[in-house]
């Protein structure tokens, strides 16, 4: 195994998933509101919906993994396009190799 922190993370998540896909899928689609400072953190990333700043699990990893504003761990799996949440996680991805975001 490497001493990679990523590659570590993207394995533990990958054997997670493996173990309970809906836990994980329902987990990494979770977002909880958080203030303007941490939504304007510039690793952590986060969103804003209709005026509400939301921080996510995938945000918080990738801003404690990276010091990129667009992170490094994405996951890839089918997305409901009415609430864009994913339906079912199939992997999580290095996107300093692959650069997928969130689609198929």
């Amino acid at each position: 195994m490497t001493d990679d922190p990523v590659d570590k993370a993207i394995s533990l998540l990958n054997a997670a998933l493996a173990l309970d896909p809906r836990a994980i899928t329902d987990l990494v689609n979770m977002r909880v509101k958080c203030n303007k400072d941490l939504a304007n953190h510039p690793t952590i990333q986060s969103g804003q919906y209709q005026d509400v700043y939301r921080v996510g699990f995938l945000g918080l990893m990738n801003g404690a993994l990276s010091d990129s504003p667009t992170g490094v761990i994405g996951a890839e799996g089918p997305m409901d396009e009415t609430t864009g949440h994913f339906i079912k996680i199939k992997r999580f991805i290095d996107l300093r190799r692959e650069r997928l975001d969130v689609l198929t």
